[in-house]
C-alpha cells in the first residue's frame, strides 16, 4: 500500500505540526508519511491498517463535520484524483540477508526468496474506484440529486405561492414529500445495495471476508431465522445492505429470498363492515377482520339513526346513507393503514351491502376506480 510525503502532496502541517494517527486532507499521518485518501495508514497500529475506512465510520465522520456521506466520498475521490500522479514515498528496504556460515552451501539462504512468487500489490482505492464506476452508482446518484433538486424547487414554489392559505400549503407539501419519497426510495435502496456489493467484492479480493468463518455462519443462521419469522418482510435497502455485508450473500439473492417469503405469506384479509347504533341514534361503522375479530377501522357517523326514546323516528333515508358513505370514504382516503388492510374492491362491495338505499349513489360516484384514484 503506497504512502506519500506531505510535501509531495503540497499538504502543509498545521500550527502544532502533524500528529501521529491524525487525518489531513482525507489521509492518515503515520511515521512521517500520509496514506491514500480514505485508507488507514498501512504502518498504523490501529485495527484495519492498510484498509479502506468503512462506510459506517465515514458516515459518522461526515455527520460530525456537518456534511452528507456522499459529499465526504466526493471529497475523498477528488483527493484521489489530485494525487493520482504523485510519486509514492520510498518504502523501507528489507534488511540484508546474513552472510553464509562456513561450511554452508553458497547462495542457499537466498534461493527460497528468489523462487518465491513476487508479492502482488493491491491498490484498494483504485479497485474500489473500478468497482464503483462499473456498478453504475454514479448515474443513480446523479438521478437522485436531480430528483432532489426538482423536489426542492417544487417545494419552494408551493411555499411562496401567495394564493394558498397555510392549511393548503401544508397539504400540498405533504403530498409532494410523499411523492418524492415514493419515487426515490428505489434509487436510495439501489445505491445502498450496490455499495454493499462493492464492499463484499473488496473483502473477497483482500481475503478479509471468509464465508466459512464462524462469524459468517452465525450471521447466515440469524438471517435464516429472521427470514422464517417474517422479520425481514419490510426490510429497507439499508437493512439488506447490512445483511449483505454480514453474510456475503449478494443483495439480489437476499431480496429474492425475502420476496419469496412475502409471496408465501401473503393472503387476502377477510373483512366485514358492521353497523351499530346507540340508543341516542349515534351510528358507528366498524371494519372487522372476520378471521381474527380484529377491529381494522372504526368510524363514528353521528346521530343519523333511530333515536331509542320510546318513540321511533323515521328510518334512515337514502340521503342519510349517502352521508355515511361519504364519511367512510373520507376516512379511507386519509388513513393509509386503513387502505393497507382493505382493498378498494372490498370496500366498494361492503358499502353496497351495508347501504342499499345509497346503491345508485355509490355506483355513480364511488366506483372502485374512483376510490383507488382518490387514495393516490
Amino acid at each position: 500500500m503506497a504512502t506519500y510525503s506531505p510535501s509531495s502532496l503540497s499538504i502543509q502541517p498545521p500550527s502544532g505540526g502533524f500528529k501521529e494517527g491524525g487525518w489531513y486532507s482525507g489521509r492518515q499521518y503515520w511515521a512521517g508519511t500520509l496514506s491514500e485518501p480514505g485508507v488507514i495508514h498501512p504502518s498504523s497500529n490501529q485495527v484495519g491498517a492498510g484498509q479502506i475506512v468503512s462506510p459506517e465510520v465515514n458516515a459518522q465522520s461526515a455527520a460530525l463535520q456537518g456534511v452528507s456521506p456522499q459529499q465526504l466520498e466526493a471529497y475523498l475521490q477528488s483527493q484521489r484524483t489530485a494525487g493520482a500522479k504523485v510519486q509514492p514515498a520510498a518504502q523501507p528496504s528489507a534488511p540484508a540477508a546474513p552472510a553464509a556460515q562456513a561450511g554452508s552451501v553458497p547462495g542457499a539462504a537466498g534461493m527460497g526468496a528468489a523462487l518465491a512468487p513476487a508479492q502482488a500489490t493491491l491498490n484498494l482505492p483504485e479497485l474500489y474506484k473500478t468497482y464503483y464506476e462499473s456498478s453504475g452508482i454514479t448515474a443513480i446518484e446523479k438521478e437522485l440529486a436531480e430528483r432532489e433538486t426538482q423536489y426542492l424547487q417544487a417545494k419552494g414554489k408551493i411555499s411562496d405561492n401567495p394564493f394558498l392559505d397555510a392549511s393548503m400549503v401544508d397539504k400540498r407539501l405533504r403530498r409532494l414529500q410523499q411523492k418524492y419519497e415514493e419515487e426515490t426510495v428505489g434509487l436510495r435502496n439501489e445505491i445502498a445495495t450496490k455499495k454493499a456489493d462493492i464492499e463484499t467484492q473488496l473483502n473477497l479480493q483482500t481475503k478479509q471476508f471468509d464465508i466459512n468463518s464462524q462469524a459468517a455462519k452465525d450471521a447466515l443462521n440469524r438471517f435464516n431465522t429472521l427470514l422464517s419469522m417474517g422479520a425481514l418482510d419490510s426490510a429497507s435497502g439499508e437493512d439488506i445492505a447490512n445483511i449483505t455485508r454480514a453474510t456475503g450473500i449478494s443483495s439480489s439473492m437476499i431480496q429474492s429470498a425475502i420476496g419469496t417469503r412475502a409471496e408465501e405469506k401473503k393472503q387476502k384479509i377477510n373483512s366485514q363492515v358492521i353497523k351499530s347504533e346507540a340508543d341516542d341514534g349515534t351510528v358507528t361503522m366498524t371494519l372487522v377482520n372476520t378471521d381474527t375479530g380484529e377491529i381494522i377501522k372504526q368510524t363514528n357517523l353521528g346521530r343519523i339513526g333511530n333515536v331509542q326514546t320510546g318513540v321511533r323516528e323515521k328510518a334512515p333515508t337514502s340521503g342519510d346513507q349517502q352521508i355515511a358513505v361519504g364519511q367512510i370514504i373520507s376516512a379511507y382516503v386519509q388513513d393509509e393503514g386503513y387502505q393497507a388492510r382493505i382493498s378498494p374492491e372490498d370496500l366498494y362491495r361492503q358499502l353496497l351491502l351495508q347501504f342499499p338505499l345509497a346503491a345508485d349513489y355509490i355506483s355513480k360516484n364511488w366506483t372502485v376506480k374512483k376510490i383507488r384514484s382518490a387514495t393516490n
